[in-house]
This record gives structure tokens, C-alpha cells and sequence, in this order.
């Protein structure tokens, strides 16, 4: 299955699998193809139509998963400037430290969980997108 990538691969789209029966859906990411190992998780729900996010990290890396509505994200690495919709269908994303993202959610309840590989760092936002 092709993945994805932007800016040399520090961005990666990330497949999920999905089991449905019956009782519901289910969907799977397996972090170790990845060498992905979170010390941390949060969930962000906003209104439809708000900006989040906006900033970059010094250090560490994130997954983003969609989990219902739409996220739409621009990333922002050394002058260059790329999208990505998290859908049901394109769920998930693993972003490496020092690219800047901001997310929009649109769609029915916009929500999206946040898997990290560092502890809460306040000193390690970058709020600059690297076009001032």
C-alpha cells in the first residue's frame, strides 16, 4: 500500500485498518512499524470551522488520528507549504519534530486524538511557520 509522504518523509501518512461487524467499528494503528513508542495521548474537539495547532516542536514526534469530521492540515518545513485531509478514509499521520502544523475541523463533531513520543514540553513550541 502506498503511503504519502511529505517534505522527504517528515510527514507520513499512517494506515489504519478497520473491522466492522455488527457491533461497530473498530480501527487499528500498529506504532512499532513505525518505531513510534507515545508517552502521551490528548483529544482536541472544535467547533466546526476553527484553526488549532500553529505551531511546530523542537523535539519529539506526533500522530494525528482522525476520529470523526474532517481535519484538515497545512504543514509548513523549510519555505514549503503542503495540505492533508484526515478523513475515515485517510486517518491518520505521524509528523516529525520542527514542521509546523495547523489544523482546521470541519465536518459533523471534528475531533481528532493526538499520540505523542515526548512529555508535555511548553519550551518546545515553535509558534514561527518559518516565513517570517
Amino acid at each position: 500500500m502506498h503511503h504519502r509522504t511529505l517534505f522527504d518523509g517528515k510527514v507520513v501518512e499512517i494506515a489504519t485498518t478497520m473491522h466492522s461487524d455488527p457491533r461497530g467499528m473498530l480501527t487499528a494503528i500498529q506504532f512499532g512499524s513505525y518505531s513510534f513508542h507515545p508517552v502521551r495521548a490528548f483529544v482536541v474537539t472544535a467547533p466546526q470551522g476553527t484553526s488549532r495547532g500553529g505551531h511546530a516542536h523542537r523535539s519529539g514526534r506526533q500522530l494525528l488520528m482522525q476520529l470523526s469530521g474532517e481535519i484538515s492540515i497545512e504543514f509548513r518545513y523549510q519555505k514549503q507549504v503542503e495540505r492533508m485531509i484526515l478523513t475515515p478514509v485517510n486517518r491518520a499521520i505521524l509528523v516529525e519534530s520542527s514542521v509546523w502544523a495547523r489544523q482546521t475541523y470541519e465536518g459533523e463533531n471534528p475531533a481528532m486524538i493526538v499520540f505523542c513520543d515526548t512529555e508535555y514540553d511548553p519550551e518546545s513550541y515553535v509558534t514561527a511557520a518559518g516565513f517570517d
